[in-house]
C-alpha cells in the first residue's frame, strides 16, 4: 500500500526542513553569524521600514537665568525601505521514483535526497546574495549596502551621511605584509576602524575571502590564537566551525562566500538580518498537478539585510584574488 503523502509532508517537516535550515546557515560565515547574533522575525508588511535619524537636533543650546528656550519642532527623522526576498527550491518526485522505492524507508531515503538537492541549491542561492545580490527579489547584499550608491530608497545627494568608507584601491599581497608599505593590513584595517568610529561605537566584525584571512594569519603567526580564545563571540564562531583570528578584539572571519578581493569591516549592531517567520524555511507540502505522475513542493524563505547607519561599515575591493 502506498504511503499517507500528508503524513510524508509531516515528516519532511520533522526531520529534514530543520536540517535544511541549519545547513543553509552554516554554509556561509557571514550569515551564521547574523544568525546568531543579530536576526529578528518581522511578521508582515509590503516593505521593511527602518527608521533612521539623518540631522541632528537644532532646539537647543545654553542658557542662563530668564533665557527662553528654543521650541521649533525638527523634522530630522526619515527612515529607510526595503522590499522582502524572497527565495524558493522544489522537491519533486517523479511517479516513477515513487513506484521504484516502495515501502517507508526507502521513500523517506528518496526524500532525504530530493531535500538535500533543494538544501544545495538554496545554500549557493542565499549565501551568494548575503555579500553580492542586487535583484529586486532577493537579498540586497553587502556590497550594495557598504557603499556609496542609493541605498533603501534614499539617494546620498538628499543625505549626505548615507555613505560607508570605501576603499577601491590596489593592494597586493606583498604589500599587505610590508610594514613599511601604507598598504600593510594591518594600517588598512586601521583606517576602516577610524572611519567607523562614531557614536561611540567601533566595528565588531570583519568579514574576508579565506585569501586575505590567510594574509592576515601570516601578518600574526608568531601571537596567533585559534579555536576557544579571545571575545565569547569569536569562540562561537569557531565552535560553528569557522576560521577566526582577532584585531584588537574584533574577530577576523574567513567566508569562502565573500567575494574575491572583498573585505568587509562592520558593526552588526547597524546591521540586521530580517526574517519573515511564515516563510523561514516553511515546506508548502506535496501537491499533485493534474497533469503529471508527479508530487512536488516547495521550501519558502523570505528576509532581507537591511542597514540603518551605513557610515558604521567600511569595505575594501581592491584586495588580492589569488
Amino acid at each position: 500500500m502506498a504511503l499517507n503523502w500528508n503524513y510524508l509532508t509531516a515528516t519532511t517537516r520533522e526531520i529534514f526542513i530543520k536540517k535544511l535550515q541549519d545547513n543553509i546557515y552554516d554554509s556561509s560565515a557571514g550569515l551564521k553569524i547574523m544568525l546568531m547574533d543579530h536576526s529578528t522575525k518581522l511578521e508582515g508588511g509590503r516593505k521593511i521600514v527602518e527608521p533612521l535619524l539623518y540631522a541632528k537636533n537644532t532646539s537647543r543650546g545654553r542658557y542662563a537665568g530668564y533665557d527662553t528656550f528654543n521650541m521649533e519642532p525638527v523634522d530630522n527623522i526619515t527612515a529607510s525601505e526595503y522590499t522582502w526576498g524572497n527565495y524558493y527550491a522544489t522537491i519533486a518526485i517523479s511517479g516513477d521514483d515513487e513506484d521504484q522505492n516502495m515501502g517507508e524507508a526507502q521513500v523517506l531515503s528518496l526524500i532525504g535526497q530530493r531535500t538535500q538537492e533543494a538544501e544545495t541549491t538554496l545554500k549557493d542561492l542565499i549565501a551568494d546574495d548575503f555579500y553580492s545580490g542586487t535583484n529586486s527579489k532577493g537579498i540586497i547584499g553587502l556590497n550594495t549596502a557598504i557603499g556609496t550608491g542609493t541605498y533603501g530608497g534614499i539617494a546620498v545627494a538628499d543625505f549626505a551621511g548615507w555613505v560607508s568608507g570605501v576603499d577601491t584601491g590596489t593592494h597586493t599581497e606583498t604589500n599587505m605584509l610590508d610594514s613599511t608599505n601604507a598598504s600593510y593590513i594591518h594600517k588598512l584595517f586601521r583606517k576602516a576602524f577610524r572611519s567607523c568610529l562614531h557614536l561611540g561605537e567601533q566595528p565588531n566584525l570583519i568579514l574576508t575571502t579565506p585569501l586575505i584571512w590567510d594574509i592576515y594569519e601570516q601578518s600574526v603567526q608568531a601571537v596567533a590564537r585559534y579555536g576557544k580564545s579571545v571575545t565569547k563571540r569569536q569562540e562561537m564562531i569557531a565552535d560553528a566551525g569557522f576560521m577566526a583570528l582577532d584585531w584588537r578584539g574584533i574577530p577576523v572571519v574567513a567566508d569562502e562566500k565573500c567575494p574575491a578581493g572583498y573585505m568587509f569591516v562592520l558593526n552588526t549592531k547597524y546591521l540586521t538580518l530580517r526574517i519573515h517567520p511564515n516563510k523561514n524555511f516553511k515546506f508548502t507540502g506535496f501537491q499533485k498537478p493534474i497533469n503529471q505522475d508527479a508530487r512536488a513542493g516547495q521550501v519558502l524563505f523570505k528576509s532581507q539585510l537591511c542597514v540603518n547607519n551605513r557610515r558604521m561599515h567600511y569595505k575594501f575591493s581592491g584586495l588580492p584574488t589569488s
